[in-house]
């Protein structure tokens, strides 16, 4: 009895160490591997917020002293700073981070020139017909141009107080369903007023009206002004990325912009065609409208010539004219020129006598194979000036539109030699090389 006593004892303590030892194994397992997992864990969404670009630019501009919160904003502000950001081939300012993580943005330079329209507000402008689809013909030309606008761009939230004074600015009217707006006055002055990275000597509208239906705009000073929206200015986009954008790469300065898209678009990307270089400013189905990217040149030397003897009209089969000229001469000297499409082209009056309305310059079109860019269309090179659009004043007038390097338009005989920046369309094709970069444009 002693022995069966002793090794039952002795079976029950293996037991009782067996399963000590197999508890502690268990627990030291669920310990090591549970806290793996929670390191992982974290680890991933620490990851996962640094590539929230909201996030990822405060944190690398948390001491600098040009980066301010204000009111739970925070502002770049000065003319130095290191806030550019690419999207649809085009280079943006970064204004403010929101509190709500989405992104502000400015565009460096204008992309059009237009009149607001007299007696408007924004919402009712020209400007905000030209920026924001509003499901009529030509309405939201920028809007349906950006690289996938709705997956990119919410709701931009900005200040549309009335401001009669400079010295009194409000914030307490903010536009709340509108993608695309200008700049308004508070973030002007946010930003740094005339110090600010805003102020590139164009003459841009504002957002905001004084009182008695005039415009803000900013001169090429830097100074607030205001006009009664006849003025032919310039258009600075103001867009707002959504919170949850990721940062794709890049670090903020203008040499390495931030990125953000998965793929470039075609818009405002670069074309290759011969030895000339191209931009993409317009996109009609299957046809993609292209302006050279710099002065059209024979033989290094810059084409000057006259628009035409009598008026805006753009007649190939007159001799002497500038439309002659580029069908007869310079589409003939072309290598690729059988790429080139004949299609229509805006060739219209902008003026009182038709309300400065945009949408009725575009309407009215020529069909041929080489043009001019027109009052309403989208002008990417802010770096050529001093050349010919293709919209008169009226009939019975000999005077042209001519694009003035300060975003401010002008008038001109169309007998007066000038430089020429010729358009044309190809049809869209799969590009076998390049990325539609300056630096590695695309190839046909």
């Amino acid at each position: 009895m002693n022995k069966e006593v002793k090794k039952r004892r002795r079976k029950i303590s293996f037991q009782k160490v067996f399963n000590l030892t197999s508890f502690t194994f268990i627990l030291a397992c669920c310990i090591f591997y549970g806290s793996r997992f929670i390191m992982l864990y974290l680890d991933n969404n620490k990851a996962d917020d640094v590539k929230v670009i909201a996030d990822n630019i405060k944190d690398s501009n948390e001491q600098n002293e040009h980066f301010k919160n204000i009111n739970g904003d925070y502002y770049f502000e000065g003319n130095e700073v290191n806030n550019y950001l690419e999207y649809s081939n085009l280079i943006w300012r970064i204004i403010r981070i929101n509190s709500d993580k989405t992104i502000t943005l400015v565009l460096d330079n204008s992309i059009t020139l237009l009149a607001a329209g007299q007696k408007k507000d924004f919402t009712s402008s020209y400007l905000n017909e030209w920026l924001n689809d509003q499901n009529k013909d030509y309405t939201g030309i920028l809007e349906n141009s950006l690289n996938n606008a709705k997956n990119y761009l919410t709701y931009t939230k900005t200040c549309r107080d009335t401001i009669k004074d400079t010295k009194n600015i409000t914030c307490k009217n903010l536009t709340e369903d509108i993608f695309i707006t200008v700049p308004s006055l508070n973030d002007y002055v946010n930003t740094g007023s005339s110090e600010s990275f805003m102020n590139n000597s164009e003459y841009f509208y504002l957002l905001n009206n004084d009182g008695d239906k005039y415009f803000w705009y900013i001169d090429s000073d830097g100074n607030p002004k205001t006009t009664n929206g006849t003025d032919i200015i310039g258009v600075k986009p103001v867009i707002t990325i959504k919170s949850t954008t990721m940062l794709k790469s890049g670090t903020g300065t203008k040499d390495d912009p931030y990125f953000i898209e998965e793929k470039r678009g075609l818009f405002g990307s670069y074309i290759k065609l011969g030895n000339d270089i191209w931009r993409v400013y317009n996109i009609d189905g299957d046809n993609l409208k292209l302006s050279l990217n710099n002065y059209l040149s024979i033989n290094n030397s810059d084409v000057r010539y006259k628009y035409s003897n009598n008026g805006y009209y753009h007649n190939d089969t007159v001799g002497g004219s500038l439309a002659y000229y580029l069908k007869n001469t310079y589409l003939s000297s072309l290598p690729y020129q059988d790429k080139i499409n004949e299609i229509k082209y805006s060739n219209g009056l902008y003026s009182n006598t038709t309300d400065f309305d945009y949408k009725k310059v575009l309407n009215t079109q020529v069909d041929t194979k080489v043009a001019l860019l027109s009052i309403g269309d989208i002008f990417l090179n802010s770096e050529v000036t001093n050349y010919y659009t293709s919209t008169g004043i009226s009939k019975d007038s000999n005077l042209m539109y001519i694009m003035r390097n300060d975003f401010k338009i002008y008038t001109n005989n169309a007998t007066t030699n000038l430089k020429v920046i010729p358009v044309i369309s190809i049809t869209k094709t799969e590009f076998t090389n390049g990325d539609g970069s300056i630096d590695n444009p695309f190839e046909v």
